[in-house]
């Protein structure tokens, strides 16, 4: 059975490309993107590999059961995570006037 994970996720937030992951723990950069895509199951020991890797606990590479793994947010992450800082203050801002006007609006439909 193959598990949900987060090697990719873990690996952009430490600021590794996939090459230096598969690198740092003597693997392929195949091995490490079927493992990140899920076309390869993640075992034990790999886990552990790169855990150490990534600097953190192997339960953090695992998607948390019980809890729902929105696509949509993850997508933001990413993408979040992709931008200088100057961007990512820009998207702060535009975000926060987003949810005000959005919370405006519904307020009004409310009070009709």
């Amino acid at each position: 059975m193959i598990v949900e994970n987060r090697i990719k996720e873990r690996r952009k937030a430490r600021g590794l490309t996939l090459k230096q992951l598969a690198e740092l723990i003597g693997a392929s950069n195949q091995q490490i993107s079927h493992l990140e895509n899920g076309r390869r199951r993640l075992s034990v020991e790999w886990m552990h590999r790169i855990a150490e890797a990534l600097e953190c606990q192997p339960s953090d590479l695992l998607v948390e059961p019980g809890k729902p793994h929105d696509v949509r947010e993850r997508a933001i992450i990413e993408l979040f995570r992709e931008m200088s800082e100057e961007q990512q203050e820009a998207f702060m801002q535009a975000m926060t006037a987003l949810a005000k006007l959005v919370k405006l609006r519904d307020e009004a439909v409310v009070r009709g």
